[in-house]
């Protein structure tokens, strides 16, 4: 019987204006040093981000150290597209995690459509309508189910749903923290 600790890796993915960064936060606090935080929309889409960030490289859900990785997306992709969303190659790192021996935990963010007006009009101000609006069509994609924000399909890999809607950060990271025993 292994006595080795069980490495995780969280991932929370969901539209602009669901929680996924400040349910990032209170669990990164939670963990401290025994987490890190990567988030994959820092990075995709920006030409060949592997080579180009020195923070981050596909290595790093590799070989990192800490027990429990918190990964943060926001949109997926199918192949070819130009400007690629964070799923870009989501089988890619999937595979990386698993070949890593990750105990793999996906969550889907969702919420109410005037529960997410109001988080992001809190976020950028009542006047800044265009970064409001552009980021209530990502939402509307999302709601639609468009393939632009899906996951391609990548078998044993479920996410579990979770509606923030009226909820606190730290209930939806108690939620997290339960199911995948943090």
């Amino acid at each position: 019987m292994s006595t080795a600790p069980v490495h995780k890796a969280i991932i929370l993915r969901g539209p602009p204006g669901v929680g996924k960064s400040a349910v990032r936060d209170l669990l990164r606090r939670h963990l401290g040093q025994t987490a890190r935080a990567i988030n994959l929309d820092a990075f995709w889409g920006k030409d060949e981000w592997r080579y180009a960030q020195p923070d981050f490289r596909y290595a790093d859900l590799q070989l990192a150290p800490e027990p429990v990785l918190l990964v943060e997306l926001a949109w997926g992709e199918p192949p070819g597209l130009s400007f690629p969303g964070a799923t870009r190659g989501a089988k890619e790192w999937v595979e990386i995690l698993q070949k890593a021996n990750r105990k793999i935990f996906p969550f889907l963010l969702v919420a109410d459509w005037y529960d997410i007006l109001k988080r992001l009009t809190d976020r950028h101000g009542p006047h800044a309508h265009q970064n409001v609006l552009d980021q209530l069509g990502r939402v509307s994609f999302y709601e639609h189910k468009h393939y632009l924000f899906t996951y391609p399909t990548i078998p044993g890999f479920t996410e579990q749903t979770i509606d923030t809607t009226g909820r606190s950060e730290e209930s939806v990271a108690n939620e997290i923290k339960k199911v995948a025993g943090l």
